[in-house]
């Protein structure tokens, strides 16, 4: 077990990436508490977790209201104790990030990133370890489209992150930041419904031939909150099927 004993809290896991990502750190061992905005979804996450075996408990906490991330962190170590691993997966609405509305991507994205931050720190210095694991994008790198505030919450994700390394390495807490491609999750659903084909034309514009799967992402969480990853930290990993790094639109 990878992450056998270790205590996960995931944002956003009531679908998507973070619920991928909070059934993986279960299957590994992790007791995950699971959190999100979104009631169902996150006691469903938490149901898959405990029909495998795992131990897994739902807290609807906003994660851009201080008082409530607190409470949050509170929680999870009276019921499993300190943190030793925070994913930031949280987002806002699709149509919140859409348009380039400013307060709900801001407030949550990039707010709620450093608040559960700093929060989890505090619990992670009682062991003197901690990984931290706060999902970016890869419109962080380079513009895709007209989603210019949700690309500048993003690469202020990383910004932020590579700031505190220096700060609380010395505590024995690493945080990295991963940069997800297209990855296909009930957000994208809306848009699918409007145009069938959409999901086929934007694998086209990825090398390896696909979009990418909320597993994916997982799969490179658990690894960055394992001590396989010990030597890693203030890094950002890219996992985008290539998309960033060939432009295969120009040969279609």
């Amino acid at each position: 077990m990878r992450l056998g004993g270790k205590v996960s809290i995931v944002t956003g896991a009531g679908s998507g990436i973070g619920r991928a990502t909070a059934i993986r750190f279960a299957e590994e061992g992790s007791k995950v508490v699971v959190d999100d905005l979104n009631s169902p979804g996150g006691n469903e996450t938490v149901a898959r977790i405990t029909r495998q075996g795992g131990k897994a408990f739902f807290v609807n906490a906003d994660a851009s209201n201080p008082e409530e991330v607190q409470s949050l962190i509170n929680t999870a170590e009276q019921q499993y104790g300190p943190v030793d691993v925070l994913v930031n997966s949280a987002i806002p609405s699709n149509t919140a990030m859409a348009g380039n509305s400013w307060d709900a991507p801001v407030n949550v994205g990039l707010k709620g990133c450093w608040l559960c931050m700093q929060a989890a720190i505090k619990s992670m210095r009682k062991a003197r370890s901690g990984s931290i694991i706060n999902i970016s994008s890869v419109n962080a790198l380079m513009g895709f489209g007209n989603d210019h505030v949700y690309s500048g919450v993003k690469a202020g994700i990383i910004g932020m992150s590579r700031s505190l390394v220096g700060e609380v390495g010395k505590m024995g807490i690493r945080i990295n930041c991963i940069c997800p491609g297209t990855i296909v999750t009930e957000i994208w659903q809306p848009d699918i419904d409007r145009d069938p084909t959409l999901l086929e034309r934007l694998s086209k514009l990825y090398p390896v031939g696909r979009l990418g799967k909320p597993e994916d992402v997982a799969n490179l969480a658990l690894f960055l909150a394992s001590d396989e990853s010990s030597f890693i930290t203030g890094s950002v990993l890219i996992i985008d099927g290539g998309l960033t790094a060939s432009n295969v639109g120009f040969s279609i």
